[in-house]
């Protein structure tokens, strides 16, 4: 990154306010440039590809500037499509990098303060918060806004404090520092500036050490405190000897112990070190600023020695330099010198025309420093009359210097202390809120409780009658089951009788009728005796048939084994009667029915009843299958039918089908439904034995 100074120092001490404005823009862009430096994290998503070519082509210095701008409007469109907020914030900050690099301040603000009020700056986390406040702190101190750069800046501190950001918090004492030295807040500055090199001494931050320790000297020189600045400007120095591509610093550190010298009054020391900074120089025209600078400065000092064999040409090559590139506080300290130069020359005409030039200078550029000490210096050279208008001219502008200052001090001041009492407000907000927050989590607790505490209750009733549901359906049919024993002990009993009946009553009688007849066929006609004959062969066969069916009405108790089966079978029959349809009941059972749970000989019975009874409503059914199949430990219970189906995705199950469900789940069994329209309806249920 290249980096463009305009060291107002250079000009000696004329030029004190100028140099503090170029010295915020200086570190301020060292500080914040190595931060925009960061890439982007390589991403899959094509938007990302596109951008990260988009800003390969505005940092190419051969393209066009035209083009590199344009480049970034594209990319500008292209990022408000990007949703991840994450990603769009940095890309954002990447963004407003690329616009300072062209030049282009005012975009460079204006992105940053979009961020400030997009909604996710809320989310960010306080390492970005805090350099969203850094970066708007060096624009507006590229706006030479100081009260607005403090402002953002002071932020920025208070946000890396909270996350022990030591570094961060190093790199924005310093721009504060500097701030402060602008409106010669010097005390203050100095206390900023010891923070920060207390803050970075132990980091490889060497720039931003260098620029702390340029800092402090410059204070002190403001101080006079000469020698001071010149150990602080060698410690600078011995920063600058670790790092590369630093000519530029080095001459600056250079020319300002130059300074320091010139106002201890050592003017033949302050020679040794500009000559030393323009043999570095040598024939360079790659800083024509600082070359305009040293010249003026070594010009300005061998005129203080009396040494004018290279005068007053040396002033006219720096004042030359500086009007080619408009350098307005360095014209006006030229001309002041010149001023200076010919009244010691006697030509009192040329000292006031230079003076009264560095005047209209300075009022044009607003140079508020350049304008006092022209007017100072006219007062002394010019006529007594005009002396006195430039005296008074002399005392209004420092009066308003003052003021201005004091005012702007308030401002800071001011500043701080509304900051720190927002801070304040805040943390008594937090207390509250962390107070309502602890009252809402208990009272969420307390009532999560209750909830709990109600549905378990509930859940409980619910078991509680389930299980009294269990032992009155196993009540149930177990009375069932005692009814159609009761109704068959009846039924055999009844059958039992009439057997008797027939056999001990009926059957004797027509024995003994054949009997009777066998004797009176003696004695008869052959032909009486054939129809005898006949006649008691229809009896015994009469006989035989009432004793066939007297042994078959007379049979044992059924099984109970069996009385499981004929339930099913006598439900089946009686919803095939109502539904009139076809069907077909298998049993392929190994063990006996008495040796099965009652409660899964419940379910299943209430399970085949609520299927016939949805296949009578619904399925429209003229074919029905029921089949029982003992699997090792399973029975496998189907119910199928060639009924219309349904489709189990789209329709809702109702009542019955759930109530089939609800009852295989209390045996821990499984069920599956399968069907589709026009193909019948499929019920398989698996239940553990």
């Amino acid at each position: 990154m290249k980096y463009f100074l305009v060291i107002f120092e250079l000009n000696c001490a004329y030029s004190t306010q100028m140099y503090f404005r170029f010295l915020i823009f200086v570190i301020i862009f060292f500080l914040v440039g190595c931060r925009f430096d960061s890439t982007i994290k390589n991403n899959n998503d094509s938007t990302i590809r596109a951008l990260d070519s988009i800003f390969s082509i505005s940092l190419n210095n051969e393209l066009p500037d035209s083009v590199r701008i344009h480049s970034l409007k594209i990319a500008n469109i292209k990022i408000k499509n990007v949703s991840n907020d994450s990603l769009k914030f940095k890309l954002l900050l990447k963004l407003a990098h690329n616009n300072l690099n062209l030049g282009n301040v005012e975009n460079f603000g204006k992105i940053n303060l979009n961020i400030l009020n997009e909604p996710y700056m809320k989310l960010a986390t306080m390492n970005d918060k805090a350099l969203v406040f850094e970066y708007l702190g060096y624009y507006y101190g590229l706006k030479f806004s100081p009260d607005s750069s403090y402002y953002f800046y002071d932020n920025a501190l208070k946000s890396y404090k909270k996350v022990n950001n030591e570094s961060s918090e190093g790199r924005v004492f310093l721009n504060l520092a500097t701030i402060l030295s602008s409106i010669r807040d010097y005390t203050r500055s100095e206390i900023y500036t010891i923070k920060a090199i207390e803050k970075l001494q132990y980091t490889n931050d060497n720039r931003n050490l260098y620029l702390a320790y340029n800092n402090l000297a410059v204070i002190s020189n403001e101080l006079n405190k000469f020698d001071e600045s010149i150990e602080y400007r060698k410690k600078g120095l011995s920063y600058l000897s670790k790092l590369n591509n630093v000519e530029e610093l080095i001459l600056l550190a250079l020319n300002g112990i130059g300074i320091s010298y010139q106002k201890k009054g050592n003017w033949l020391k302050s020679i040794d070190f500009f000559k030393k900074a323009g043999a570095k120089l040598a024939t360079s025209k790659k800083l024509p600023k600082i070359l305009a600078a040293i010249n003026d400065n070594l010009a300005y000092s061998k005129f203080k020695l009396n040494q004018t064999d290279e005068l007053p040409e040396l002033f006219y090559k720096a004042l030359k330099i500086r009007d080619s590139l408009n350098i307005k506080d360095g014209q006006v300290v030229s001309n002041l010198h010149l001023s200076e130069y010919y009244l010691s020359q006697k030509d009192t005409l040329k000292a006031i025309r230079y003076g009264n030039k560095a005047k209209e200078i300075a009022e044009e550029a607003n140079y508020s420093e350049g304008l006092f000490n022209s007017i100072s210096f006219l007062s002394k050279i010019v006529s007594p009359e005009k002396g006195v208008k430039y005296l008074q001219k002399y005392v209004k502008l420092l009066d308003s210097l003052q003021q201005q200052e004091r005012e702007i001090r308030e401002k800071f001041t001011r500043i701080a202390y509304e900051t720190d009492e927002i801070t304040k407000e805040n943390k008594v907000i937090t207390k509250k809120n962390w107070w309502l927050t602890i009252a809402i989590i208990i009272g969420c607790a307390f009532f999560t409780v209750i909830y709990f505490y109600i549905r378990q209750r509930s859940k409980n009733k619910e078991l509680l009658f389930n299980q009294k549901q269990e032992e009155a359906n196993v009540e149930i049919y177990n009375l069932m089951i005692s009814e159609k024993t009761k109704f068959e002990e009846g039924s055999i009993k009844e059958r039992n009788r009439i057997s008797e009946e027939l056999h001990d009553g009926i059957v004797n009688k027509l024995f003994a009728l054949r009997l009777r007849l066998l004797l009176l066929n003696e004695g008869k006609t052959k032909k009486d005796m054939d129809v005898r004959e006949k006649h008691l062969e229809e009896l015994q066969n009469i006989e035989e048939e009432i004793r066939t069916v007297s042994h078959e009405l007379k049979v044992e108790l059924f099984n109970v084994d069996n009385s499981f089966e004929k339930m099913v079978k006598d439900l089946v029959i009686k919803r095939s009667n109502l539904s009139n349809f076809e069907w077909n009941l298998s049993f392929n059972i190994h063990r006996k029915w008495e040796s099965v749970a009652n409660k899964i000989k419940i379910h299943c019975y209430r399970t085949i009843q609520e299927a016939l009874q949805n296949i009578h409503k619904y399925a429209q059914a003229t074919e029905v299958e029921i089949r029982f199949i003992e699997d090792e430990q399973l029975l496998l219970v189907e119910i199928i039918d060639n009924g219309i189906g349904f489709n189990p995705k789209n329709k809702s199950n109702g009542i019955g089908l759930k109530n089939i469900e609800s009852r295989i789940l209390k045996l821990n069994g499984t069920i599956e439904i399968l069907s589709s329209i026009g193909e019948g309806t499929k019920i398989i249920m698996n239940i553990p034995l």
